[in-house]
């Protein structure tokens, strides 16, 4: 199997979600699809593509908006989350989908990440996922290290970090968080987040008011 994985941005909802899909010759993931894409779906099929994973980096609507859709097209693709955010895939209050007055409930995860940090095989790589609570208790990053890939869902941002103000969030954890991050990966790492532009860990340190105001604060 090729190991010259790619990466593609469809950009998906009403929140303007970054969903990636993640391909080499023979199989796919998607990370956070925050709605239906037909494109996406003729993306994957014209390739002759197998998806095999469908991955919440957390439980908020608008990155589990496109699990019932693309389950339907793919029947096979599991579905992963964190443990800590199961219960937001099927509850509209705590997933938000109740603001924008459509109650969305996503089908059960297959597999449940746990531990702080762990591994997994992706593509015929080790991979890893990391636990980074604080947006939500559940969030989790995706690093490819051969790749310097860091998927980080809504926990970082370029220039900025996810909200707390939400139910399970914690400006306390999502500080924590983010100095884990800057302290596992390279300046070099390729950031994809949620939402908005990709940017670098090396940016981050640069101009990331958070980082620059509260991550050499805690010890």
């Amino acid at each position: 199997m090729s190991n010259n994985v790619r990466v593609e941005v469809y950009t998906l909802g009403d929140l303007m979600t970054n969903c990636y899909c993640l391909y080499n010759s023979n199989e796919a993931l998607l990370i956070d699809p925050g709605g239906p894409s037909q494109e996406l779906v003729e993306f994957i099929t014209s390739k002759n593509l197998t998806l095999r994973y469908i991955i919440n980096t957390h439980g908020h609507f608008d990155h589990i908006n496109g699990n019932d859709f693309f389950k339907n097209y793919f029947p096979f693709a599991k579905i992963i989350v964190y443990e800590a955010d199961v219960a937001y895939l099927n509850h509209p209050d705590l997933n938000l989908s109740v603001e924008f007055f459509r109650p969305y409930q996503s089908p059960e995860p297959d597999i449940l990440i746990r531990g702080k940090k762990e591994l997994f095989e992706l593509f015929d790589e080790e991979v890893y996922f990391y636990h980074s609570p604080g947006h939500t208790p559940g969030s989790m990053c995706l690093s490819f290290p051969k790749q310097k890939w860091l998927f980080c869902g809504d926990t970082l941002f370029s220039g900025s970090i996810g909200r707390t103000d939400h139910p399970g969030g914690s400006f306390q954890e999502i500080l924590e968080s983010l100095t884990m991050i800057m302290q596992c990966f390279d300046d070099e790492t390729r950031v994809f987040p949620g939402h908005g532009p990709e940017t670098t860990i090396e940016n981050e340190k640069k101009m990331n008011p958070y980082v620059l105001e509260y991550v050499n604060c805690i010890s």
